[in-house]
């Protein structure tokens, strides 16, 4: 039986391993010990979005906190854990320096990425043999590079999710909206793919641009042709539909992604969030278990004033898979070679309850050759929480 994961080991020392340990450059700070000793990882990622204005510091929030917690315990097999926190700005330009800046700063792993623009930081951690464990999944290379080690399908996989929800649940004609960019118009083929075998077809899309000043004409549209509809889009787009949604049709059956209903959403919809499927690639927070009651304890202690969400779930788990991997290789043997290494030989590795076994021995069909975990779990909204509609991870085939 594996042993469980380390628990932090008192407030104090979580603390005070925390510690901002000082600025490197602009943008980018250490957390953990200043030992030269130490095992280096990085976080990369939208700590300020001026251009969209949609920052994640919650996952970088995420990645300190396990830090803290594995550090306060001890560290990995003795040796304390320093973690980069790279803010990428979401540019491009700032993305590639992160990258360049791991393979110079001799980091064994990048954890829990969210960078929009893998595109530019995989081929860099692929020439420096670096492992990128648990990124969110986003660009081509994220999901096909040799370097790619994600944790989850990403919004391909939650969205065929949610469709094959509908499909389940006896909808017959389904319609995908989605937000009005490239990303959200690529949806389509993957509500295809969830809805495969069944008796359901996709009768079209709907894209709502941000900012939209009026939802109920969108709302209108959705359901003047569909039986129930599947959101692919940002949280407050998701309100707002799931809003306009219910005053059309109170009765049709709405899917979404977990990143389309956090726990905030869930909150501030109130009873209007009642009874929304959701389709989620970890175990939702508000679902409980042993990872999770770990995850909210270390994130109150280092980050109490964080966003609870599938990012910085992700970002925890990222962690704590380096931890898992790696705790019973010599301290002296774990490096950047010997992390990618095992995590390129992984078969049913249970990381945590939190998210399904990793089998990395075998990529699946391209584009998506590295969706080692293309599973997802089934949910619904009772009473303002997620609860599991099966306790069982659930595959999803993302061929049509």
């Amino acid at each position: 039986m594996r042993k469980p994961l380390l628990r932090q080991s008192g407030l104090a020392a979580v603390l005070a391993l925390s510690l901002l340990a000082g600025c490197v450059d602009e943008g980018s700070k250490t957390t953990g010990s200043d030992s030269e000793d130490a095992i280096r990882l990085m976080y990369i990622g939208q700590i300020t979005d001026t251009a969209n204005a949609t920052p994640i510091s919650e996952a970088a929030d995420a990645v300190r906190a396990a830090v803290a917690s594995i550090n306060a315990a001890g560290g990995l097999n003795g040796r304390l854990l320093r973690v980069e926190i790279c803010d990428d700005k979401n540019d491009a330009n700032e993305a590639t320096k992160c990258a360049r800046k791991a393979a110079r700063d001799g980091v064994v792993a990048t954890v829990g990425n969210t960078s929009n623009f893998g595109d530019m930081i995989m081929p860099v951690l692929e020439q420096a043999g670096i492992a990128s464990i648990g990124h969110n999944p986003i660009m081509p290379r994220d999901f096909a590079s040799s370097a790619a080690f994600p944790l989850q399908t990403g919004s391909p996989g939650t969205v065929a999710g949610a469709a094959k929800m509908l499909a389940n649940q006896g909808v017959k004609r389904i319609r995908l909206a989605a937000v009005d960019s490239p990303a959200g118009a690529s949806g389509e083929p993957f509500v295809r793919a969830g809805i495969k075998g069944t008796d359901s077809e996709l009768v079209g899309m709907t894209l709502v641009p941000l900012g939209a000043p009026d939802y109920s004409i969108y709302a209108q549209a959705i359901f003047q042709d569909s039986d129930g509809v599947v959101l692919g889009m940002n949280a407050d787009q998701a309100a707002r539909t799931i809003t306009a949604l219910r005053q059309a049709d109170p009765n049709k059956p709405i899917a979404v992604t977990m990143a389309s209903l956090p726990p905030a959403t869930i909150q501030q919809l109130g009873a209007t969030a009642e009874g929304v499927l959701v389709a989620t690639p970890f175990r939702p927070i508000t679902a409980g278990g042993e990872s999770i009651e770990r995850f909210l304890e270390d994130m109150k202690a280092t980050a109490p004033e964080a966003k609870l969400n599938g990012f910085s779930l992700q970002g925890w788990l990222a962690v704590q898979t380096v931890y898992a991997i790696m705790k019973d290789t010599p301290p002296e043997d774990i490096t950047a070679t010997t992390v990618k290494t095992r995590m390129e030989n992984l078969d049913g590795f249970v990381v945590a309850d939190a998210m399904a076994p990793l089998t990395t021995t075998e990529e699946k069909t391209p584009p998506f050759n590295r969706l080692f975990n293309s599973t997802v779990l089934f949910g619904k909204v009772v009473d303002g929480e997620i609860q599991l509609l099966d306790p069982a991870w659930q595959e999803v085939n993302l061929n049509e």
